[in-house]
């Protein structure tokens, strides 16, 4: 039975400063222990390959944990962190400008099209989050381990609890209203009958206890 173990990588130098992060935003110390505690937890899990997206805090992360598991690892650009408005890099998640977006994408909420400048509409971020969904599907592997971001994260369980229906407003309200920590683990598990991902577990980060 296909399982995939979807993680979001450790926290950044941009996490910490609460800003809008460039694709190049490193690992935080606190990151790089944050890989290494999930490290201790995916000893005992069986994980056949590790997916991870290019950008380097999601990549090292991956490293981190494969110091131990020594398994495959795949880099896959449709894990890619969702692609942000350029001039909002560096800029505080709490600004002016991050209230202009969250209005303006509140007044479009039924558009997954609508952009606000030149970043990736959610309809773009869908469709390449429903395309990696369905790669794994027939993927040779039966236990995946996933290193990607909290957006992609976000989009893959509005797939798997809305499938690719043009539902604007329900993609929106939920993406609004979830959230996922750095260095949680989120399961998706194929079922056999139907051949459609389940959700079993969702943002579980009981592991960072330890920090």
């Amino acid at each position: 039975m296909k399982t995939l173990y979807a993680v979001r990588h450790g926290k950044t130098e941009a996490n910490d400063k609460g800003v809008y992060q460039s694709e190049d935003s490193p690992l935080s110390k606190e990151g790089r222990e944050q890989a290494l505690i999930l490290q201790k937890r995916f000893a005992s899990i069986p994980i056949d390959v590790i997916c991870t997206s290019p950008l380097p805090r999601a990549h090292e992360t991956a490293e981190i944990i494969n110091e131990k598991l020594r398994v495959p690892v795949e880099t896959n650009d449709l894990l890619r962190e969702w692609k942000k408005p350029s001039s909002f890099i560096g800029k505080s998640l709490k600004g002016e400008q991050a209230k202009d977006f969250e209005n303006a994408l509140g007044s479009h909420r039924d558009d997954l099209n609508w952009k606000y400048e030149d970043e990736e509409s959610a309809a773009e971020l869908r469709d390449r989050a429903a395309e990696f969904l369905e790669e794994r599907k027939t993927a040779k592997a039966e236990n995946t381990l996933v290193i990607t971001h909290s957006v992609p994260l976000v989009t893959m369980l509005i797939l798997v609890l809305l499938g690719k229906e043009e539902n604007a407003l329900a993609y929106h309200e939920i993406s609004k209203n979830v959230s996922i920590a750095n260095t949680s683990i989120t399961v998706f598990r194929l079922r056999e009958d139907s051949q459609q991902w389940r959700l079993i577990t969702w943002n579980d980060y009981a592991h960072l206890g330890e920090l």
